[in-house]
């Protein structure tokens, strides 16, 4: 798989700091970061990112199980969620999306990379 821009859109900021440290030091490129369903659909068309991590709570009207509903209408990108709720209802809601994988936080920053690195190199 290509992967080499990644969109990250997380709402709390340190989160967002943390998660766009790591992937940079690990060689990939970060091409836009947003917090809500609204700047993730303005990042997308401006950046025209490999993947998106996206975490299931973001900031606004529509969560981000909405918000990978509405790109997969749309685009053909795949989705990476993170998220703190690891209830049944959150996870059959967001696999219903068909997202490359679910991670939970707080975000292990090895299988983070591992996931990525993994993805990459698959054909």
């Amino acid at each position: 798989m290509k992967l080499e821009k990644i969109l990250i859109i997380e709402d709390d900021m340190i989160i967002q700091l943390f998660i766009s440290k790591a992937l940079k030091n690990a060689g990939f490129e970060i091409v836009g970061e947003g917090r809500s369903c609204k700047q993730a659909l303005e990042l997308l068309t401006k950046t025209k990112p490999d993947l998106i991590l996206m975490d299931i709570g973001i900031s606004g009207d529509k969560d981000g199980i909405e918000t990978a509903e509405l790109i997969n209408q749309n685009y053909d990108i795949p989705i990476l969620f993170m998220t703190g709720n690891s209830d049944t209802t959150t996870t059959d809601r967001a696999r219903k999306t068909n997202p490359i994988d679910i991670l939970l936080k707080p975000i292990d920053e090895g299988r983070l990379k591992n996931t990525l690195v993994k993805l990459k190199n698959e054909d």
